[in-house]
């Protein structure tokens, strides 16, 4: 069923249903200029209802990636291939629903479409189920995928199902027709009812900011400040960088280093000037602070890239912070 609403829009609809990680990807990918025309169009989306917002999935999901009427091909989405721009590969978004998860299947093979989900959200879908089903479940997917998964189960859980797998014999198509469908339904409802599933554009696309790298964010702000430098002014009260952690007082620093990776602060003051991580020294314990110090000091080589994952890291906990009220600047 279509959806009778701009082209424009519906893109617009569509990114601010994924995880904002995965929209922070897909940007990545796209020209400046089509960047720009999509987050223009975020920013000043009315409330969309939740029926709204499902049916423009659906429609993304049914569309020929080739035709000629397809209302994404203007941004170089294929829905044929998975939510991505033309030749960008199978998106890999660690940390939600994969949307092409449930197109319909192609292949003869029982439950292909969870091949396409993201471990961590499969054990949201399977949680509660018994554990003959859950290692029937395990026995059609990756092996990365369901070792993943029992990973991720429960002690007590773990043996069981481990042991069914072993002894797991066919399994009737019937029970798999059954089993598929009330996943696939499952995967639906997650999608439509799901922490993705913002109301507000301005709200969806200061999430997708939060979890893109610097220069997306850059990118997307530099061509927002031309159509509407209010919004932009609005996000750069919320949107720290790794840096501003200078800025903060000795509460806010630290609320922010208890909830600090070890590891994501030796490489981030790894690439940090002088006088900030001697700030973050003074507020650990001398034998934390001189563990730390002699960390960073003795790490040979590191890409900058890893560096800059962690300062992002960082500035990630730092936004959710302020988001929540926690974080007062000096």
């Amino acid at each position: 069923m279509s959806v009778n609403l701009p082209p424009k829009q519906k893109t617009a609809i569509l990114l601010m249903s994924l995880p904002p990680e995965a929209s922070a990807e897909i940007f990545k990918e796209l020209p400046p200029e089509e960047v720009q025309s999509i987050t223009a169009e975020i920013s000043k989306l009315p409330q969309i209802s939740p029926e709204t917002r499902a049916q423009v999935i659906q429609e993304f999901l049914d569309q020929d990636g080739g035709s000629a009427g397809n209302p994404f091909a203007g941004f170089g989405f294929k829905p044929g291939g998975g939510l991505a721009p033309a030749g960008f590969g199978p998106p890999q978004f660690g940390g939600g629903f994969d949307q092409t998860a449930i197109a319909p299947t192609t292949g003869n093979r029982p439950l292909d479409f969870l091949r396409r989900v993201d471990p961590r959200q499969l054990l949201q879908l399977m949680r509660k189920e018994h554990p003959q089903t859950l290692a029937v479940i395990l026995s059609f997917l990756h092996p990365n995928q369901a070792s993943a998964v029992l990973s991720d189960l429960t002690p007590q859980v773990q043996p069981e199902v481990a042991k069914r797998l072993a002894e797991l014999g066919p399994v009737n198509p019937e029970v798999l027709e059954e089993l598929e469908k009330v996943l696939e339904s499952r995967l639906h409802q997650a999608l439509e009812d799901g922490p993705y599933a913002h109301s507000d554009g301005k709200e969806a696309l200061l999430e997708i900011l939060n979890q893109a790298d610097r220069s997306t964010e850059e990118r997307i702000l530099v061509g927002l400040n031309e159509r509407n430098s209010q919004i932009v002014d609005d996000f750069k009260t919320k949107l720290c960088d790794f840096e501003d952690i200078n800025n903060i007082d000795d509460n806010s620093m630290q609320q922010l280093l208890r909830i600090t990776d070890f590891r994501d602060l030796v490489l981030a003051l790894k690439g940090a000037d002088r006088g900030l991580a001697e700030r973050v020294y003074r507020f650990l314990s001398p034998d934390v602070a001189r563990a730390l110090r002699d960390d960073v000091e003795g790490l040979g080589h590191v890409a900058w890239d890893e560096i800059k994952q962690a300062q992002q890291q960082i500035r990630n906990s730092l936004r959710g912070l302020v988001k929540i009220g926690k974080i007062k600047f000096r």
